[in-house]
């Protein structure tokens, strides 16, 4: 076996073991009741919608955007790569469990793209299904043969896909940064919060910083256009193939910037 695989061998196997760990923890029932806040909200949306404007499909269309956009996107996704990927390294700091983690024989920076991987692989269990039953529920206000109808189009298919890899990117490039973070932060909302700082504040900034911000990006990518009023993402009018790039190529630096801190972190305890 060479080098490079072994490492992958080993790389696969933290993962494995981080996203068995995590999916069985408590954390994540806490993190899905979290993630089907939306779902909910499209439920009651179904009870509460107008009789008159159940026929229109184009007002669900963009509504759900919006609704992806603004909420889904920007506080669930957001909000809950920071809590997953934030406690992925720092959980065993507060555990007292990271010195047994680290006398496994393996690269310190390998095991960091493990913890990567099962997290990440955690964030899409959760995230995907969710995205996937807001876009379904939110539908069912114009009516079961309606929802139907539409789900099974072209076009409904594609804003379908194109919302579950929005996600995923989301989940990508969020998590990096937050495992980043993780290093650093004991409380996954500080950086949350000092990240939604930055995103806000990522227009006005000169380019070379402006793209590490994630949201600007994955707004490019949205199936249909939609406006956020003060919270909207100006001048993102980056091409798909260059935003997906700007996004992996974020999340490369962060991942490898971690791996780097990692080399010299120093359990403590106190």
């Amino acid at each position: 076996m060479t080098g490079a695989m072994f490492r992958a061998r080993q790389i696969r196997t933290v993962a494995g073991v981080d996203f068995r760990r995590t999916l069985g923890g408590r954390r994540t029932l806490g993190l899905v009741l979290f993630c089907s806040l939306p779902v909910v909200i499209a439920l009651v949306r179904t009870v509460v919608f107008p009789d008159g404007a159940r026929m229109d499909v184009g007002r669900t269309t963009h509504e759900l955007a919006q609704i992806f956009s603004l909420f889904h996107l920007r506080f669930i996704v957001f909000f809950g790569c920071a809590f997953l990927f934030v406690k992925s390294f720092r959980g065993e700091v507060l555990q007292h469990t990271l010195h047994l983690t680290l006398l496994l024989p393996i690269r310190r920076r390998d095991l960091i793209v493990g913890k990567y991987f099962g997290a990440l692989a955690v964030a899409l269990t959760v995230l995907v299904p969710s995205t996937i039953a807001l876009v379904v529920f939110y539908r069912l206000a114009n009516g079961v043969g309606s929802t139907l109808q539409v789900m099974t189009t072209v076009q409904g298919l594609g804003h379908l896909a194109a919302y579950v890899a929005i996600t995923g990117l989301a989940a990508v490039g969020y998590g990096a940064l937050f495992l980043l973070a993780g290093m650093f932060f004991k409380n996954p909302m500080v950086p949350a919060a000092l990240y939604l700082g930055f995103e806000a504040l990522a227009p006005y900034l000169p380019f070379p910083i402006r793209v590490f911000s994630i949201g600007r990006h994955l707004h490019a990518l949205l199936p249909v256009p939609v406006s956020l009023g003060p919270l909207a993402v100006t001048g993102s009018d980056t091409p798909v193939w260059l935003a997906i790039i700007l996004i992996l190529g974020v999340t490369a630096i962060a991942v490898r910037l971690a791996g780097w801190r990692a080399q010299g972190f120093e359990v403590d305890y106190s």
